[in-house]
């Protein structure tokens, strides 16, 4: 195709300020729908790339053909003995058919498929110009981007985030007609509201992007992202460092479409605050950024990013800390208030919150934590101060009706260990309150010391068991509840904190602790085993995001006695042992031969044969197996070892140890003899072998 035959397209949505939430979700769907689009009718494309601001969404293009490619299919039609008749001539059928398809009988051509000969012509389509195409790609794409929420404000009832206030649609120089939301499609768009309210027109595709930097809009949302940062560090050098909140950043990235930041202040008399109640007030109110003094001291400077070119400063730092003093002035209050009246105030409060309208209140789920955590602290003999596990248990939650979380609810946690701290509690109760709810995300850290994680674990094995009693489990991607995030979390922190233990039976107890209308509800029937097979796909998924294979964690996972919660913390380190040993030459023919071991014994109970339980040494009659047999005895005393000292490498070692006498024994020994009792012992001999290493890996789900 030659040069001048490709162009490139652009297709921009000028809006009202859309919310900053809906713009990167908006951008997947308009390069999925393009590239939908643009493949099916045959358009062939260099690059695709979306752009936005606060107040545009674009798509651009690149290097688009003038016209779609033409298209060869064939058409069947009738077969020949229904097309022709007994005297050779074409019949109603093939008539029909070819006068459907534009043609005469005798312009058809014979097929001969499996079928038999059937009538057919090829058809060539020619393709259509890229103008056409894009007249109708372009309006789709805008119709199919879907929103939380939606306006109409004109009479055709469109909706759409936010008002649509012009539409460009080029391809190359060419304006792409159509007319959408009362919006006809034009070459022009508008600059920084907060500045210039003219038409700018766009000429050409490739040179959007520049004009509107140079009319003081930074569309290209990366590009905009690397000025903020820039423009806050640069603000901030004379006095210290600014406190990049990345996820702040990404925020003001959707607010601004020119960023210039401004250095600001609060008084000096609300450093009395803790940092996480000054930060939260900036961010939230007005979304700026904390800065530290040239010492790393926290101090009463901010920076803001003001939406536009830096003009009018001192007007925008006046509207700044106007605001965020006015929101500092009510922390303080909110602050001196929870303090006074202490957290011990707060734990009758909670009466009043409900956790779940089926299950109960805060508070009579705090009573549960508490007698979760002292089992837990029984049963695996933790050794944590009971007095210190009931305090830090029964204040856990006392945060969530103080003032400053009602307020704030990013705080919860957070100043339940900053109130617990100023009121004389131990720094473990404290730091419980904070960190019983984490991890906070996958990459979350984890609670800090024994009685947080020990509270932690309860907190979440009681939603867990309260939720799976009711019914409500998470199905596909969505978790309203957060009951998967509390399942990884209560694994992680169970393998950090108790990885030797089997949690299997304190966890069924929890189900004793319920409230009686939850224990007896419909659908808590098989809530306890429901959960076990939860816990198993949420191991499943934690080690697949670290890197292990679907295979190997299914082996090592598959080797836990019933699927149970037994021994966390041996899941990795048999994992890195396994994932060692298959590196290894003879890996895939040691794989194969116990694979073959476990097919042998599971067809043996398929077909109910009462295999022994022991091996009957007088019925050894061949050498090999006689050797095999006192190899695994051997063996399986040095695995026992092995895996009681986490020796996990040093189990394969045993595997490849016995491999060749298992070699002999098939080679050597018919296993299905027709004595009855020999074959019998001889499948029990290898249930036996399967045994030694059925605890540590299942090799029948390995892929090799």
């Amino acid at each position: 195709m030659a040069v001048e035959d490709i162009k490139n397209a652009l297709l921009e949505i000028g809006a009202e300020e859309i919310p900053s939430s809906y713009i990167e979700p908006a951008l997947k769907q308009m390069e999925d729908y393009a590239l939908k689009a643009f493949n099916s009718s045959m358009l062939r494309y260099g690059a695709l790339k979306t752009y936005a601001t606060p107040r545009r969404l674009v798509l651009m293009v690149e290097n688009l053909s003038s016209e779609s490619d033409g298209k060869t299919e064939e058409i069947l039609g009738p077969s020949l003995k229904v097309a022709k008749d007994t005297h050779g001539g074409y019949t109603q059928a093939a008539v029909g058919f070819a006068s459907k398809n534009g043609l005469i009988p005798e312009k058809l051509s014979v097929k001969t498929t499996e079928k038999g000969e059937y009538l057919f012509f090829t058809k060539k389509t020619k393709g259509e110009k890229t103008g056409k195409l894009l007249a109708v790609i372009f309006p789709e794409i805008i119709k199919n981007i879907s929103f939380p929420k939606t306006m109409i404000w004109e009479e055709s009832g469109f909706k759409f985030a936010r008002p649509i206030r012009n539409i460009i649609a080029l391809y190359g120089k060419e304006v792409i007609k159509f007319k959408l939301a009362d919006v006809d499609s034009s070459n022009w768009t508008t600059g920084l509201h907060t500045r210039d309210d003219g038409k700018i027109k766009i000429d050409l595709p490739e040179n959007y992007l520049l004009t509107m930097k140079d009319k003081s809009v930074i569309v290209n949302q990366r590009e905009r992202r690397e000025e903020i940062k820039k423009s806050i560090k640069s603000v901030a050098e004379n006095i210290g460092s600014a406190i990049l909140d990345e996820e702040l950043v990404d925020n003001v990235n959707y607010l601004v479409e020119y960023p210039s930041a401004i250095l600001c202040a609060f008084g000096g008399k609300y450093l009395d605050l803790p940092e996480e109640v000054l930060t939260v007030c900036m961010k939230k109110s007005q979304k700026c950024f904390a800065v530290n003094d040239k010492n790393g001291k926290f101090s009463n400077y901010f920076i803001g990013v003001k939406n536009g070119v830096a003009k009018y400063l001192e007007i925008a730092r006046e509207g700044y800390e106007r605001v965020v003093a006015a929101r500092l002035a009510d922390a303080e209050f909110f602050y001196r208030n929870d303090l006074k009246k202490g957290l011990g105030a707060n734990i009758e409060k909670l009466k009043g919150v409900v956790f779940h309208k089926e299950i109960g209140t805060v508070y009579e789920k705090v009573g549960r934590v508490k007698q979760i955590a002292a089992l837990f602290n029984e049963e695996f003999n933790m050794r944590i101060d009971s007095g210190a596990l009931e305090r830090a248990a029964m204040f856990s939650k006392a945060d969530l009706v103080s003032e400053m979380v009602f307020e704030y609810p990013e705080l919860q946690g957070v100043m339940g260990r900053i109130y617990a701290l100023k009121l004389g509690e131990s720094i473990d109760v404290a730091a419980s309150m904070e960190q019983h709810y984490w991890p906070l995300s996958a990459s979350g850290r984890l609670p800090s010391c024994p009685v947080s994680s020990l509270i932690s674990l309860s907190d979440k094995i009681d939603t867990l068991a309260a939720f799976f009693s009711i019914g409500l489990e998470p199905s596909g991607s969505a978790d309203p509840y957060g009951i998967k995030r509390a399942g990884t979390g209560f694994i992680k922190v169970a393998m950090k904190e108790l990885p030797k233990c089997d949690l299997t039976g304190a966890v069924e107890k929890v189900f004793e602790f319920l409230p009686e209308n939850v224990k007896n509800h419909p659908k808590s029937k098989d809530a306890y085993e429901r959960l076990l097979k939860f816990f198993r796909q949420r191991i499943e998924n934690f080690f697949e995001t670290e890197g292990y294979n679907s295979d190997e964690i299914k082996a090592v996972a598959n080797a836990s006695t019933a699927n149970k919660l037994e021994t966390l913390g041996s899941l990795r380190p048999k994992l890195d042992a396994l994932r060692s040993a298959r590196q290894r030459g003879d890996f895939l023919s040691i794989a194969a031969v116990f694979k073959r071991i476990n097919n042998i014994v599971n067809q043996a109970e398929k077909q109910k044969i009462s295999v022994p339980g022991a091996v009957n040494e007088d019925l050894l009659v061949e050498t090999a197996e006689t050797a095999l047999y006192a190899v695994a005895k051997k063996v399986k005393t040095e695995v026992e070892n092995y895996v009681s000292k986490s020796g996990y490498n040093e189990v394969f070692d045993k595997v490849s140890e016995i491999k060749p006498s298992i070699d002999a024994f098939f080679e050597e020994v018919m296993v299905m003899a027709e004595n009855e009792a020999v074959k019998l012992n001889r499948i029990s001999l290898l249930n036996y072998i399967k045994n030694i290493f059925e605890q540590f890996i299942d090799f029948s789900v390995l892929r090799y």
